[in-house]
């Protein structure tokens, strides 16, 4: 392909940002990105939202916003994900503006492992929608921390540059929220 490198630039930071200013190039080579991060940002969205329709959705939404708006991305020092998240958060937020989002019991029950008997797959469902409950209780800025770190494994500056904020804030905010997790959880007599 004419004006698309074809081997990687001196210049790029890591093999991710070359990918990127191809993909500024080549809407085409931004499946490759799409292919590197789906499942972090998918995980992520459906965390936030407990609805795998609303979860699909929502992730088709980051990825087609982010190919629009490639070019716009400019390189930070930080990777390339925390770009996405910070899309995929907004898209989250917006979806909770316009309209309510509930949990089904089928969609819970088909997390259960099917290795363990009806009790025990019941019990860990209701621990799984337990733990779902009290994130819902946290603030946003607070769910995010939580939802990036555990489920995003980013570290704590990465999430700071998602959300906006420093990485003594971000310690700070995933400090109170382990707390208040872990007293809601108590409360409900699922064992931390």
């Amino acid at each position: 392909m004419e004006g698309v490198p074809t081997h990687r630039p001196a210049e790029a930071p890591d093999n991710e940002q070359w990918l990127v200013e191809r993909a500024k190039r080549d809407p085409e080579a931004f499946g490759d990105l799409y292919d590197i991060h789906f499942d972090r940002i998918y995980a992520y969205i459906y965390r936030k939202t407990g609805d795998r329709q609303s979860a699909e959705d929502l992730t088709s939404e980051t990825f087609m916003k982010a190919l629009a708006n490639i070019q716009g991305y400019r390189y930070t020092g930080q990777p390339f994900i925390a770009w996405l998240y910070r899309i995929a958060s907004n898209a989250v937020t917006d979806h909770y503006r316009s309209r309510r989002v509930t949990t089904s019991l089928d969609e819970g029950l088909q997390v259960a492992d099917r290795g363990t008997s009806p009790e025990e797959a019941a019990l860990r469902v209701d621990d799984q929608q337990a733990v779902a409950r009290a994130i819902q209780t946290l603030s946003p800025d607070q769910q995010d921390v939580i939802l990036l770190r555990f489920s995003g494994d980013m570290k704590l500056k990465d999430i700071g540059q998602v959300i906006g904020k420093t990485e003594g804030a971000v310690k700070a905010l995933m400090f109170r929220a382990l707390n208040s997790l872990k007293g809601k959880l108590t409360e409900s007599g699922v064992r931390p």
